[in-house]
């Protein structure tokens, strides 16, 4: 049962890629096209896509869920970057990709893979679970996690306070704030408008997975599957990630709970497909990025049912 919901998933995953990779090998969509693509994803699409998803009824027990997820998932930001920095001297990795590294450990598939998944091995109140981690996720993504793309972009290791500001002056993060605040409110945005938001929001995934076919169309199999960094990535996000997860979900949750699987199983998702389109947005190394993206989501196929088998068994 565990593996045919992850192959489900991840089926839809590659069909939504392949319009972009065919349009690539054509020479419709070209490279010059996709910089623009990324822009409207980050300025538009995916500040839509947070705010609508939190268009929800306001309940404390939800925000209180909030805290544990965003304290969990600044642990495993913080574990990711010493890891990425330790890893970055062992394997010699330049400080362009050592960033990228870092935002793919932590940040995964765990809206469009992650969701179908925890709905067929958990059910519906996994579901529910899994859209306020994914919510929660956006707020780190969007703060900690571009800071560590801008950093790669320009080849540095440390993250400044200055550049952690300007990180946190971005659409995507700026659609978080006004999606918190409208739920805190418990302001509902109106059907005239709050319909065309969530709209456009909608069309984010598919618009992101087709950028990501098109720059998989520029690099050879060959290349992909035998860079030992990319193997790295596939290591850290799908096996490390999880595991970090589980000993801080034990220590700050406690075991047994619904809500501490569904956070382990979102940290066992494959990159996010977002860490393409903002390394393409801040001119950062988005080749190695697609590469991650690809292996990890096609590895995820074994690891994801290994990950639910051994949680269930503890």
């Amino acid at each position: 049962m565990a593996t045919t919901d992850v192959i489900l998933a991840l089926a839809k995953v590659f069909i939504m890629i392949l319009p972009g990779y065919v349009l690539a090998k054509m020479n419709i969509l070209k490279e010059e096209h996709t910089g623009g693509i990324s822009g409207l994803i980050t300025y538009v699409t995916y500040p839509c896509l947070v705010i609508s998803a939190m268009q929800m009824e306001f309940s404390w027990e939800v925000l209180n869920n909030c805290k544990y997820v965003v304290i969990i998932f600044i642990c495993v930001v913080l574990i990711a970057m010493l890891i990425s920095k330790l890893v970055t001297k062992i394997v010699k990795l330049p400080a362009s990709q050592s960033g990228i590294m870092a935002f793919m450990m932590v940040f995964g598939n765990t809206g469009f893979v992650g969701l179908p998944v925890l709905n067929g091995l958990f059910g519906k109140e996994a579901v529910f679970y899994g859209a306020l981690a994914d919510s929660s996720f956006d707020v780190l993504m969007f703060s900690i996690g571009v800071t560590l793309i801008r950093q790669a972009a320009k080849g540095e290791d440390k993250m400044g306070i200055g550049e952690t500001m300007k990180g946190l002056l971005n659409p995507c993060f700026i659609g978080v704030l006004i999606g918190l605040a409208m739920y805190v409110c418990r302001f509902t945005l109106p059907d005239i408008i709050g319909g065309p938001v969530e709209s456009i929001g909608n069309a984010t995934s598919p618009i992101a997975m087709m950028v990501v076919g098109s720059h998989l169309a520029r690099i050879s199999f060959k290349e992909m599957f035998t860079s030992k960094h990319s193997y790295i990535v596939c290591l850290l996000k799908l096996l490390v990630a999880p595991a970090i997860a589980l000993v801080l979900v034990n220590l700050i949750i406690g075991s047994g709970t619904l809500f501490g699987t569904v956070i382990i199983m979102e940290a066992a998702m494959p990159c996010a497909m977002l860490s393409v389109i903002l390394s393409e947005r801040y001119g950062a190394d988005y080749k190695f990025a697609t590469k991650g993206v690809m292996l990890t989501t096609i590895l995820s196929l074994v690891t994801i049912p290994i990950v639910a088998i051994a949680l269930q068994s503890i």
